[in-house]
Formats: C-alpha cells, structure tokens, sequence
C-alpha cells in the first residue's frame, strides 16, 4: 500500500486495524466444507457527511476571499459538531450491530499554523477532526466496538485560511473505511484496496490539472466459516461520465471475483437514473433494498450541506448489493426519522442537526451455498420466501404529495460549477453499456424520479477541491 494510503491512519487507528492492507486484489473462494444451511450476516453502508457546504468556494475571485471562504467552511465543520454527530451515528450502529460497515466520508481535516499558503505541499498534521477515529472512539463507550478493517484514502488537499484573523492552512481529506463489529463472528483473512483509472480531472493553471481520485476498498472474509468478499466504494459526484466510467472499472473488479459478494457504498446513483452507474452494477449484483424492503422507497439522499434544515429526502443513492448465493432478507434505514436528530452545544449555542446529510442502509444477509441472488431479483424469489418486511429502527423518509409532485427529471451536466454533487439523470448516448442486457437490472422498471440538487460532503468536496486549486494557481499567478 502506498503511504498515501496509510498516513491517515492514526497510531490507535493502526493498532485497531491489525493486519497490513495490500495493493494486490485477493480473492476467497468457496471452500469445500460449506454445507448446505446458510448464515447470517448483517452488513451497513454509511456515509458520515462534512458538514459543510462548499458550493462558495466557486465564487472566490481573490486570494482574501479565498483564505475567508476556506476559513468559514472551516467554521462550517466546527458548527456541525463532528464529535457528536460521531456519537450519533456510533449509536444507530451500537442499536443495529452490523458485522461490517462501509464508511465513506471518514473526514480527516488538519491545520498548519502560521500558514504558507500552501506553497509547501501537503505539509499540515496539526489534527483538528478526525471523524474516524471520534466513530471508533464512541463505539468503543457504547460497548460496541469495532475494528478498522481497510482504509482507503481518496482526495487529499489543502490551501490557504483565515480563522478568527489567524493565517492558517486547511488539509482536507476523505477516506473510505471498513469496520468489523469486534465480537462479530467475522474473520478479515485480507485487504486491499484500489483507485480508478477514470477521474474527474480540473485544469489547474496552464500547464496541469487536479485528478480527483476516488477508488474502493476490498475485504475478504469469514462469517461463521463461509467464505464472502466486501467491496466498499464512493464514485464520482460532479460528472455523470465518470461516475459511469468508475462503475464499469468496478464491475470489471467485481467480475473477477469468485464467490459470495457484498458491494456497500455511495453510488450517487439510483434506480431512476437510467442507463447510469446503478444499472451497470445491478446489471451483475441484486439491490438487497429492493429484495427485501419493495414495499419502501428507501430514500438515503440528501440534507441541507450544514445539516440543520428540514429538508425530506428524495433520492436513493447508497446501496447494499449482492450476488453468488448472498439474499437480503430484510433492510431498514438508519439516521432517516426525526428521532435520529441530535441536540447539542457549539460554542455556546445550542443546535439541532442530523448526523449526516444521507441515512444509512442496513441489510441482514443470508450466506448460502447456492443460487446466485442475482438471477432471483427480478421477480422476487428470494425476498418472498424471506424477508421480514420489519423496518425497525429509522422509519423510512417518505415524500408528501406535494413534495413529490415537485421531483422532475435533470438535465445532464459535466460542469461541477453547476453545483457539486448535483444528481442528474444519465442519458443513453452519455452511458457506458451495462455488462449485460438491460432488462437483467431489476432497476429498469422503476418509477422513481430525481430531482438535480445540492447534496453536501466530499462529493462537492472534491470537486470543489479541484475547483479551488485552479483558483489558488490562478491567484498566485496575478500576484493577488
């Protein structure tokens, strides 16, 4: 593993992970002695969310405007309360106990001070949040505790800022991160990890760009001696041809392995975006929502950036996904209800916020030795012999009438100016073909709408991440 992959790793963080992650893909295969019963296996997808919205780093035209707006969305992420919002979701997580959990957005925000500008490199540690560590270190005080199993660092920069008339430089970084529940009966044999050829890159200057790297994290594991394989992923927000781009290259991963698999992630992308990165997935994978919760809308997407407003959610874009003898036999949401909100104090104002702007997915699994789950998902075989139909915890957000009278279709855009994480919908001719044919997608027929809209987090992050480097360049460049 590169060091890029690992120095975001705390020194309690490494202790906790145990084994070494490698670069090489390591695939389980079916052992002989499994029998014909099946266990069970619970598994999450989480996104924690910044906090903060970045939208306004767009509209930077000076390097004293740069520094103030990187200093107020520093601001942002104090305000939104990182170690309670970590507590929050310890919680929901501590209440439903996965085995597994797929972590994206595991923010790592660091301070130089006095500030260079920059001009130095990647060279502030001071830390300021690590929301990796504040999860662990609450499952820990609920007497749930997990182990970090695989980290995955993806954007990593930083620049200029003002805070409290302070010069300061701001490193932001995103990491995506496997938990394993500690009493789980759960054993990580190997990790490794990836990072997509395909990328959204941004002219910085003149002479270069900023490639925003995204990737995924590989588990392989044991529950109660059966043999499965975990993938973790968060794609491309701002650019629906990536976003398509890093689905194919992640079928093709998923292609070459063998065997009982798990895709946990943030897709942004959903059943109603036709011909998009969902449908190239579930080309290959069931949707264990769709399985077992067909009754609900499931709706995981997406809050206000500085996650203190009431807006509903209107989009389903972090999935569970499954094939080769694994079924979901129920699924619920976590962080959806308006009893996930918190209450707490920031610098001596109260506040009332969600923990994140998504809710999360939780999915019980059977690990069987047979059918692939996939060929049944069309038609519901194994959701209807199964599946509980309980939604326990969470209630699941809905729409009201007239919100939903509201939802239309986007128009496709490419430009992340038009606002980072804007969920728009794939055309046929912008597509990358599904590995197989379309009426293989158990998505194909649904009557789901989504509407473009800020979604906050590292989607704009790294976007606007790219966006502020070729601002940054720009500046020094005049002089400002």
């Amino acid at each position: 593993m590169s060091p890029r992959d690992t120095f975001a790793l705390s020194r309690r963080s490494v202790l906790r992970a145990g084994a070494a992650t490698g670069l090489g893909l390591t695939v389980p295969s079916v052992g002989a002695a499994d029998q014909s019963r099946s266990t069970e296996l619970t598994v999450a997808t989480r996104n924690l969310g910044l906090g903060a919205n970045l939208f306004a780093l767009f509209l930077v035209e000076s390097s004293d405007e740069l520094a103030r707006t990187i200093g107020d969305l520093y601001m942002d992420i104090e305000r939104s309360a990182p170690s309670a919002r970590m507590r929050a979701i310890a919680d929901e997580l501590a209440r439903t106990r996965p085995d597994v959990v797929g972590v994206q957005e595991a923010a790592l925000i660091r301070t130089e001070a006095p500030g260079d500008g920059g001009e130095d490199g990647l060279d502030a540690e001071a830390v300021s949040f690590d929301f990796l560590d504040e999860l662990t270190d609450a499952l820990d005080e609920t007497g749930a505790p997990y182990e970090v199993a695989q980290v995955k660092t993806t954007a990593d920069a930083e620049f200029p800022g003002l805070v409290d008339d302070e010069r300061i430089d701001v490193r932001l970084t995103d990491r995506d991160v496997f938990l394993v529940r500690s009493d789980a009966d759960v054993t990580v044999s190997d990790s490794s990890a990836g990072t997509f050829d395909e990328a959204l890159e941004i002219p910085v200057g003149d002479d270069r760009t900023f490639r925003v790297e995204r990737g995924y994290g590989v588990i392989s594991a044991t529950a109660d001696g059966r043999d499965f394989t975990a993938v973790n992923t968060h794609l491309e927000a701002s650019s629906e041809s990536v976003r398509g781009s890093q689905a194919d290259e992640l079928a093709s991963v998923l292609d070459d392995i063998d065997g009982r698999t798990v895709l946990l992630g943030d897709l942004n992308d959903g059943p109603a975006y036709k011909n998009g990165a969902y449908e190239t997935l579930t080309s290959n994978l069931a949707d264990a929502w769709k399985q077992a919760r067909s009754d609900a809308d499931g709706f995981t997407c997406c809050r206000s950036a500085t996650l203190d407003g009431e807006e509903s959610m209107a989009k389903r874009v972090d999935h569970v996904l499954v094939r080769s003898g694994v079924a979901a036999t129920d699924a619920k949401l976590i962080g959806a209800g308006a009893e996930s909100r918190l209450h707490t104090t920031v610098n001596g104002s109260s506040r009332t916020l969600w923990p994140s702007d998504h809710a999360g997915v939780v999915a019980t699994l059977e690990l069987g030795s047979g059918v692939s789950s996939a060929a049944n998902t069309e038609t519901g075989a194994v959701a209807e012999t199964t599946a509980t139909g309980g939604n326990g915890g969470d209630s699941t957000a809905t729409l009201s009438d007239e919100d939903a009278s509201t939802a239309e279709d986007a128009s496709t855009a490419e430009d992340p100016s038009n606002g980072p994480h804007s969920t728009t919908n794939r055309s046929p001719s912008s597509a990358s073909s599904p590995s197989s044919s379309p009426s293989a997608s158990p998505a194909s027929s649904s009557d789901e709408s989504e509407t473009a809209t800020e979604s906050p987090g590292f989607g704009p992050l790294v976007g606007a991440l790219g966006a502020l480097a070729g601002v940054a360049e720009r500046l020094r460049r005049r002089g400002d």
